[in-house]
């Protein structure tokens, strides 16, 4: 019994712990105990099944492929826990040969680890389908050759395999750092990609099915014919598919597409027919800059672009239709515009303002460049306080045609510094433009521009330049032109190269379409009048020397000139001329004057003449001129004394009159090729004189005869012909008071001689002479002319620094005489004996042809029927009478 007052005591009641902590604890130990169940039955299953199941795989994958795979069985794994749900085979150091007949075989595919992956039931079913593919760090070579033939198909087509032991139920498909290199020498395409990740999901066994895939990769280039592409981009894709394999065919619900910076929208489908994919798809450029648009451009262009910045905004959108496959291209119809762009060029700070440019572009309905069709309309900027604006349309851009304006006031300068003209270094002016332009594509009879239409204005304003490399300065440069259908004309062209001047009037026919296209022809017809003409600066090449100016002479065989022209002064190394007029011509490479008259040398020279540069390595020029009064002194001194050291300007004077008829082969440089140089010249030479000549100098002191140093004489007469480096000189005779001398020899260009000489004495200088030589008895052959003159013979051998002078008798100047006595000959017949040329020429070689027929022919080809021939002849030679 309890005492009442004994006070009770509670026990604190058990705390039991909250039923949430205790339902988790029991989940956890669960999901321990079931992944423990797990991992040890997936232990138990890959011991048990492993074999069994890479046996079969491995046998059904045999019967499946069309190529051999490369890989040890040692590298073989079957594993449920490694992709746990899912069992899989997986596949290590794979390598793939290409699926071709013939050998040897390259590697089609080579894989770091291969996954297929598939229910874990399907064990135990012994019913597999494949369900995933997992690819790691794997190459892929796809080639296609110039016949079509491919090296990837790989699996050998089947029948429906859904109630097959062994398929492929694909759902997902993974491609982790994957090299793809595609090669297409059929239709000259490539690309080579690194595929980052690729994950693609669907029913992929499903006949119709949802396809879900996004792509991360890195694109080395893409190639299409020349053109690459893409290269190092960075690329991004996102696209949504339905699948209909029936068909089979491919819409794309959405498609986003990030090139670097760029996102564009991609809509549309794709359907492939007779395993040839036809393409209906639409792009469209979202909220693109100008900027990165142009790193889009590929290398071979972008390097024009490298100091160009640029800001504004940029729209484009496309649609491409069309086939593509084989040699098909599809349709591609594009357009695109600028809005309010600033281009800067960036070295130069110079900013092309307001530019807004409209574009269209299609490759037209044959889906190539014959139908394509590219508009700029319209396009406009300003620069400064220049303005330019106009349109442009082109068809067919193999061989173009095209039709558009032009409006503009710029100055040069400025138009310089913002486009960098690399040959230029420096200009300045103002050019004004005001035109309008059309044309037909290339002829395919004659491949010129036909059909061109052009017509309104041009005028440049002093305007001043400097080419690069180049210390010729072109100064004052006015000139005002009319574009005129395919032709421009000249009203007044008019500057300064240099120290030279011109002017010109005319016409340039055919100048559109020598600017258009590359090998077109240029006529060019005007008039050319000029103060001064310095040709040694004209002529000079970019870099000079100690030993002078280099020379280099070219005609381009597409420049057809006709110039009239008059020159008031020219200069050419120590030539100097006034009063220059006639007509030059230069066509298929040749240069014609026919003729030009000029003042110099105190006289005055009419010439005929052809400059022919057929043959890029040297010049061959011939000549017929006429020569009237000359100053033999100026005329030595001037023609640098053709070469020779033995009888200078310092040896001769008197006045010249000649007929000479000239041919010789020069480089470029304008250097003679003395063994390719034949002269004739007929002369006469009156109040001459002769002094120091080393060759009389010698004979006057054989002799004693101080007189010979100095000779002087009313008139010479003679002809000379220059030919094989030898100067023959049929008969030369001097006469005076005192001494009558004739000579007869040669002389070459090693100043070796060949002379025989006779000498007619007075009856004081024989009495000298005869005294000076008192140890001879005699002369050797002397006789009287009759006139109360005796007559000395003597031979001169050896050089001209060491001539050996003897006597000699009359008879061997006689034999020398009739040896001297060659063949007429005229210019024609030389150039094909020496230069090669008219070789079937039958009036060369027939004895009995006129000689008219015979004569040397200036003409061009023979095309040209308006061209007046122009005839060069030897000068007939007097018939020289005995010594």
């Amino acid at each position: 019994m309890t005492n009442p007052t004994e006070p009770i005591i509670n026990e604190p009641a058990e705390r039991k712990s909250p039923w949430i902590f205790r339902f988790l604890l029991r989940v956890v130990i669960l999901l321990f105990i079931i992944l423990v169940l797990a991992i040890g039955t997936g232990v138990v299953i890959g011991k048990y099944y492993q074999n069994e199941v890479k046996e079969y795989v491995i046998q059904q994958l045999n019967k499946q492929l069309n190529t051999e795979i490369l890989v040890d069985g040692k590298d073989i794994d079957f594993t449920v826990l490694k992709n746990f749900p899912n069992a899989s085979i997986d596949f290590k150091n794979v390598k793939m040969l290409e699926a071709i007949k013939t050998k040897p075989k390259d590697t089609l595919f080579k894989a770091g680890e291969i996954s297929l992956q598939f229910n874990i039931v399907d064990v135990f079913k012994k019913n597999y389908h494949i369900k995933k593919i997992q690819v790691d760090n794997a190459s892929l070579k796809i080639r296609i050759d110039k016949n079509g033939n491919d090296n990837y198909h790989f699996w050998k087509p089947t029948a429906d395999t859904a109630n097959t032991s062994f398929s492929f139920a694909l759902e997902d498909i993974v491609l982790n750092k994957v090299n793809l290199i595609y090669k297409n020498a059929q239709t000259k395409q490539g690309l080579d990609a690194y595929i980052i990740k690729t994950n693609l999901a669907g029913n992929f066994s499903d006949k119709q099915y949802s396809l879900n895939t996004t792509t991360d990769l890195e694109m080395n280039y893409l190639r299409l014919d020349s053109m690459m592409l893409l290269k190092k981009k960075n690329i991004h894709a996102h696209v949504e598919l339905t699948v209909d394999k029936t068909m089979p065919s491919y819409k794309i619900n959405m498609g986003k597409l990030k090139i670097e910076n760029l996102m564009f929208e991609v809509t549309g489908n794709v359907i492939a027919a007779n395993n040839e994919p036809l393409l209906n798809l639409g792009i469209t450029g979202q909220d693109m800059d100008i900027k990165s648009v142009l790193s889009l451009i590929p290398a071979a262009y972008k390097s024009r672009i490298n100091n160009y910045e640029s800001d504004g905004e940029f729209y484009f959108s496309a649609t491409i239709k069309g086939g593509f496959a084989n040699k098909q291209t599809p349709q591609l119809i594009a357009d695109f515009g600028i809005k309010n762009a600033e281009i800067t060029q960036v070295k130069e700070n110079i900013v092309l303002h307001k530019v807004n440019l409209k574009g269209y572009y299609t490759n037209g309905n044959k889906a190539n460049h014959q139908a394509s069709e590219l508009k700029l309309n319209p396009f406009s900027a300003t620069i400064q306080q220049g303005s330019i604006a106009g349109e442009l349309q082109l068809k067919n851009l193999s061989n173009p045609s095209f039709d558009g304006k032009i409006k503009g006031d710029i100055s040069l300068d400025n138009l310089q510094k913002f486009l960098k003209i690399d040959t230029i270094e420096t200009i300045s002016g103002d050019l004004k433009i005001d035109a309008v332009f059309s044309g037909e594509g290339k002829s395919a009879t004659n491949g010129n521009y036909n059909n061109i239409a052009t017509s309104g204005n041009l005028t440049l304003a002093n305007m001043n330049m400097k080419l690069k490399n180049n210390s010729l300065p072109f100064t004052n440069i006015n000139g005002s032109f009319k574009f005129d259908n395919n032709d421009l004309e000249v009203s007044d062209f008019k500057g300064n190269a240099g120290n030279s001047d011109f002017e010109l009037k005319g016409s340039f026919k055919n100048m559109m379409g020598f600017l258009l296209k590359e090998n077109q022809d240029i006529m060019i017809e005007t008039s050319f009048i000029s103060k001064n003409i310095d040709l040694n600066e004209l002529l000079a090449n970019k870099n000079k020397t100690k030993e002078g100016g280099h020379y280099q002479l070219r005609f381009s065989e597409h420049i057809d000139v006709n110039l009239n022209t008059q020159i008031e002064h020219l200069s050419f190394r120590k030539f100097d001329a006034t009063n220059i007029s006639g007509v030059i011509k230069i066509k298929d490479k040749k240069l014609v004057a026919d003729p030009i008259t000029l003042r110099t040398m105190d006289g005055t020279i009419t010439t005929s003449g052809l400059v022919d540069g057929s043959d890029t390595t040297k010049l061959l020029v011939t000549c017929f001129s006429e020569m009237n009064n000359i100053n033999i002194t100026k005329l030595f001194s001037e023609f640098e004394n053709f070469g020779s050291t033995a009888i200078t300007d310092k040896n001769l004077k008197g006045i010249v009159n000649a007929k000479v008829q000239f041919a010789s082969e020069l480089s470029p440089e304008l250097k003679i090729d003395t063994r390719k140089l034949y002269a004739g010249v007929d002369m006469s030479i009156d109040n001459g004189e002769l002094n120091n000549v080393e060759a009389l100098k010698s004979l006057s002191k054989f002799i004693e005869l101080k007189d010979l140093e100095n000779v002087r004489f009313a008139t010479l007469k003679n002809q000379i012909e220059i030919k094989n480096q030898v100067v023959v000189i049929p008969k030369m005779e001097i006469k005076s008071n005192a001494i009558n001398i004739i000579a007869s020899g040669t002389h070459n260009f090693k100043n070796e001689i060949n002379y025989k000489v006779k000498l007619s004495l007075n009856e004081l200088l024989a009495k000298k002479a005869m005294k000076s030589k008192k140890e001879n008895d005699e002369f050797g052959e002397v006789a009287d002319d009759g006139l109360g003159r005796t007559n000395l013979f003597l031979s001169m051998t050896g050089t001209v620094e060491h001539p050996i002078i003897k006597y000699d008798t009359k008879s061997a100047i006689q034999k020398v005489k009739q040896d001297l006595k060659v063949e007429k000959q005229t210019l024609k017949s030389i150039l094909k004996e020496e230069f090669g040329l008219f070789k079937k020429d039958s009036t060369l070689t027939n004895k009995k042809a006129k000689a008219e027929d015979t004569k040397f022919q200036i003409k061009w080809e023979e095309a040209d029927k308006k061209e007046e021939k122009k005839e060069l002849k030897l000068p007939k030679k007097e018939e020289s009478d005995d010594f």
